[in-house]
């Protein structure tokens, strides 16, 4: 392999994951109109490697491309997507559940301790970013222990496509706490090595995101102001594309 392949290939990896990073955030808004030339200076990198980027994120359903103009745009999440996303983690979610529940070790229930009692502290300071992350980690912990890999890499993935969706969930206090609730329940199933009742609250947890998300969704999308609503947590975003 040339050594200017192996610089370009890590210049498409590195605007892949920056864009990807951007868009999942909601740095990038849907339907905001993605230039390439714009987005190589900003990335400080040339056009050729924002291109594959671009192509990767359109394969992923994260871009999409306009057929007229032939230009891009970060695609519009929507409930359609959403739900598929949901009803394929509820799938993982059950397995991986399951798995760990009898694979847990002492060590790792003391984390999971750790991470819903973290939640509960972000939950109340309203620092969404926080809450989301610690939300996440809850279940990557549990695909991790659950010891099957590929479950636990496609499980990660639909996690990170699902990020806008578990930021709008997770920006009403009321759901906020909801999901903090559902956590501590299953943590106590898992504890107890009820693998049955832990799977069944694994399941209710992702089939009630699917109907807050569907009532969220169908209420944002009937506002005729984007100002912030009432009971909602700070949405500041920090980080992202220079």
């Amino acid at each position: 392999m040339a050594l200017g392949t192996l610089n370009y290939s890590r210049m498409s990896d590195l605007a892949y994951q920056e864009l990807r990073g951007a868009i999942l955030s909601g740095q990038l808004e849907p339907a905001a109109r993605l230039n390439q030339d714009e987005l190589a200076r900003r990335l400080g990198v040339s056009r050729a490697p924002v291109r594959d980027a671009l192509n990767r994120l359109e394969a992923e359903g994260l871009v999409k491309t306009l057929s007229r103009t032939g230009g891009a745009v970060v695609a519009e999440a929507s409930e359609q997507e959403m739900v598929g996303i949901y009803e394929l983690r509820a799938i993982l979610d059950a397995s991986s559940t399951r798995l760990a529940c009898e694979r847990l070790s002492d060590e790792d229930l003391a984390r999971l301790r750790a991470i819903v009692d973290e939640t509960e502290r972000v939950t109340q300071t309203k620092d969404l970013q926080a809450i989301v992350q610690a939300h996440a980690q809850f279940h990557y912990l549990i695909y991790a222990a659950c010891g099957n890999p590929e479950l636990a890499r496609v499980a990660q993935n639909l996690w990170d496509r699902s990020y806008r969706y578990r930021v709008l969930a997770l920006s009403t206090a009321e759901n906020a706490h909801r999901g903090l609730a559902q956590h501590r329940a299953i943590l106590s199933a898992l504890q107890a090595r009820d693998a049955q009742r832990a799977v069944a609250l694994a399941e209710e947890h992702d089939q009630a995101s699917i109907r807050h998300l569907r009532r969220r969704m169908q209420f944002v999308a009937g506002q005729q102001e984007s100002g912030p609503v009432d009971g909602t947590v700070d949405t500041t975003h920090k980080g992202g594309l220079p």
